[in-house]
């Protein structure tokens, strides 16, 4: 009898996935308000994840690495975050790893070092010895700053770099609480649309021509228990990232909703474009420059830090 029972509730599982999905257990997705989260947002709204079995809700948070830090303690499943701070957990024996990439650098000024209009600051020699806005410390956009800096006749040790809210950018370069800042977009165009400010350059062109500039990370042994989970993650992430990468005009409204910029913005704005599978050879660029600045002790081989459950070329 309790075997017949056991065979009518898997068959009523199989004839209504959708009773299993609302008994899965959530996986909640951490990430910052920037335009790369959309393939996650997406994903909800089409239904991506739930066609492949999945509960997945989203949590707007600072920055990449206040996602990365929410999954270390537990919060997060599942982080989007920059790839500097899984290089950086790696280095410390922390066993985060790639499940799924996010947006690329390729050239696009979807990140860039911003100052006032009137400002002297065109190389990086004009930032010697001041204080620097990034939206995030200890991650690929603070590392991509020194890079250029000396790069551009500049020294980055004489830098002091703070942390500032995108928010609140304008407001401290105009209090020249800062000369300089980097951000992302839509932040970039918001903060050039209020004609007090200009780019002048996008700092990851330090790094290399093109790079993984974030990506979706987990805690190794949390994903080997729920390796299907895992799995199933980074191909509905990859379905979503290839329509998001295709509808830009389409995903306005999305990203303008989590972001909080307008959509004005967000339409004007320079969209991210997701690379599809986890590539060691867009890493590996950005894990020499850390060593490089002495922001680890040593290099490794790229693919230590991509997930077995990832989606490899």
């Amino acid at each position: 009898m309790k075997r017949r029972a056991a065979l009518v509730g898997a068959a009523s599982l199989l004839a209504d996935p959708r009773r299993a999905y609302a008994q899965s257990p959530a996986l909640h997705v951490f990430g910052p308000p920037n335009d790369g989260f959309k393939a996650v947002y997406y994903g909800i709204r089409a239904g991506i994840f739930r066609r492949h079995n999945l509960n997945v809700d989203a949590t707007i948070i600072n920055s990449g690495t206040a996602a990365g830090a929410a999954l270390i303690g537990g919060t997060a499943d599942i982080a989007y975050t920059n790839i500097t701070s899984l290089i950086l957990a790696h280095s410390k024996n922390i066993p985060m790893q790639i499940i799924a990439p996010g947006p690329l650098f390729n050239g696009q000024m979807q990140t860039a070092i911003v100052t006032l209009k009137d400002s002297p600051v065109h190389t990086g020699r004009d930032l010697n010895g001041r204080t620097v806005g990034s939206v995030s410390l200890g991650d690929t956009m603070a590392a991509s700053i020194r890079a250029w800096v000396d790069q551009t006749g500049g020294d980055s040790k004489s830098l002091q770099i703070i942390e500032v809210p995108a928010s609140s950018v304008v407001q401290m370069l105009q209090e020249g609480r800062v000369l300089a800042a980097a951000l992302n977009e839509p932040a970039v165009t918001q903060a050039v649309a209020t004609g007090n400010v200009r780019v002048i350059v996008n700092p990851n062109s330090a790094i290399s021509r093109t790079f993984l500039a974030a990506l979706f990370a987990v805690m190794a042994p949390a994903a080997q228990r729920d390796a299907s989970a895992m799995k199933r993650f980074a191909e509905s992430i990859q379905e979503a990232a290839r329509y998001t990468n295709a509808h830009f005009a389409q995903t306005v409204d999305l990203v303008a909703g989590f972001s909080g910029a307008t959509p004005e913005a967000v339409a004007h704005s320079v969209r991210f474009t997701d690379a599809e599978y986890a590539d060691a050879a867009l890493v590996q660029p950005v894990i020499d420059v850390l060593v490089k600045y002495g922001v680890i002790d040593r290099g490794f081989p790229a693919a230590d830090i991509i997930s077995p459950y990832a989606l490899r070329r």
